[in-house]
């Protein structure tokens, strides 16, 4: 036997919803929806602005992972499933080093990645992406260093 993918083309939805970022407000924000499966994109749009509305139109339904991310950011992914309907999702992505998501890198981000470091409150998940500030999937001494320089002026992360 042979399988045939039959699209039904009442079998559609909408995705929208706000983007919230920081930083720069002219730097496009990218958001992606891949199908669970896929290893491609099977819809991509830009938008621009730190809160700014988006919508994916005629989505076909399923379970997709949305991709966020901007230029100095922390990209950030969302498990989504569409179906009949207006699915309304807001979103937030990070500036990097900016752990508690106030826009900012200061004092409070380097307190929480130094609890980190020291075992005190450990950090999960996206605020962790969030304090590891070198990409090399630990948040320690070094990610305190650079999120304080950042904080007092003296080297900045981006």
């Amino acid at each position: 036997y042979e399988s045939y993918k039959v699209f039904d083309p009442n079998a559609i939805g909408t995705l929208s919803g706000t983007a919230k970022s920081f930083g720069s407000a002219t730097d496009k924000v990218t958001m992606r929806l891949i199908k669970n499966g896929a290893s491609t994109a099977d819809y991509t749009i830009n938008i621009y602005g730190n809160s700014a509305t988006y919508k994916f139109s005629s989505v076909e339904f399923g379970s997709y992972t949305m991709e966020v991310w901007k230029k100095n950011h922390v990209s950030r992914k969302y498990k989504i499933t569409v179906s009949t309907g207006t699915l309304t999702k807001s979103v937030t992505i990070h500036l990097k080093g900016d752990i508690n998501g106030d826009g900012k890198v200061n004092t409070s981000d380097v307190g929480r990645v130094n609890a980190h470091a020291k075992g005190f409150s450990l950090l999960s998940d996206y605020p962790f992406a969030c304090a590891d500030t070198n990409g090399d999937g630990k948040v320690n001494t070094s990610d305190v260093g650079k999120l304080n320089a950042h904080a007092k002026g003296k080297s900045f992360l981006w």
